[in-house]
């Protein structure tokens, strides 16, 4: 039998009929047996040795060893029948190629010296650990996804850093990339509506408590639920009085509004004279001054406004 032609054939068919790691081992356990034994057409070999040169642990009935042994069996790459008593059980490994003419260069290879043989399965088996440890360093390697400024995630990340920065302008500059990669998985993994994620954001940097713990997007992505039902709730660290029903409705108007200025805003790439006359379609009372406050409200308090309560 021609050796290395033996193993190519062999993984050709593994190509069409997979085989796991130990069906795998145990067949080239066989096959160097049977090297050992000049190729003979059958060969004896007891179950714990094939168990040594395969590395399968044990051989309990259930074991792994008979399952792999019945595998090669069913999908024709040995026959094996047993004997009676303690007697070792009687193997025949399948030819998987054709037969070669007496001037191959495989001749040389069957009556090559155990050693020679043997070494080229190890470097067979080396090769196929090599290709699985590349695969896996493949996986590790992948590219994360990269985030321009006009990516809404990043514009995401850019406004937390900037309302971040109201508060605190020594805040360090963080790596924009990773956050926005957090803000992606807030609104594609957690299902969070993006423009309503801005409308928490701006709300947890205006609260007294949540300002000083929100300063990240994996952090904001942590806290979502609770921040967000403390907004939709009026609460923050300095919870306020219960309003009339009439009040609670103008503050429901408010935030849409703002969501709805916020969003457009953001969808027509921060430019707001472009999105002006979207926001006043649905909104006509809105003038470019109120959606200049709607989008910074810290330069309008700063400038000496009046917070109208939402």
């Amino acid at each position: 039998m021609n050796y290395l032609l033996q193993i190519k054939a062999f993984y050709d068919r593994l190509e069409l009929n997979p085989l796991n790691s130990s069906e795998i081992a145990l067949w080239h356990a066989l096959m160097s047996i049977n090297n050992k034994a000049a190729w003979s057409n059958t060969f004896t070999v007891a179950s714990s040795v094939l168990c040594q040169r395969s590395g399968i642990k044990d051989t309990s009935k259930s074991s792994n060893f008979y399952k792999a042994r019945n595998a090669l069996t069913q999908q024709g790459f040995i026959t094996w029948e047993s004997r009676k008593g303690n007697q070792s059980a009687k193997y025949s490994i399948t030819k998987l190629y054709g037969n070669l003419s007496t001037y191959s260069v495989g001749n040389g290879v069957d009556s090559g010296v155990d050693n020679g043989v043997d070494s080229g399965v190890d470097n067979s088996v080396a090769l196929n650990k090599h290709k699985q440890k590349q695969k896996k360093t493949s996986r590790r390697n992948r590219k994360k996804p990269v985030y321009d400024q006009a990516n809404d995630f990043m514009k995401l990340a850019v406004y937390l850093q900037k309302q971040i920065m109201l508060n605190n302008p020594d805040f360090k500059q963080p790596n924009l990339q990773t956050w926005a990669d957090d803000m992606r998985k807030l609104v594609e993994l957690d299902h969070r509506d993006k423009h309503q994620v801005a409308l928490v954001i701006k709300w947890c940097q205006h609260d007294s408590f949540w300002s000083t713990n929100i300063l990240s997007a994996k952090k904001l992505r942590d806290q979502y639920d609770q921040l967000y039902l403390k907004m939709q709730a009026g609460q923050g660290s300095t919870p306020e009085q219960r309003v009339s029903k009439k009040q609670d409705e103008h503050k429901k108007w408010l935030r849409d509004r703002d969501k709805f200025v916020l969003y457009k805003y953001s969808e027509t790439g921060n430019d707001l004279d472009e999105a002006m006359p979207i926001i006043q379609a649905e909104y006509p009372q809105v003038t470019k001054a109120e959606a200049e406050r709607i989008l910074h409200p810290e330069l309008y308090l700063a400038a000496g406004g009046v917070d109208d309560g939402h």
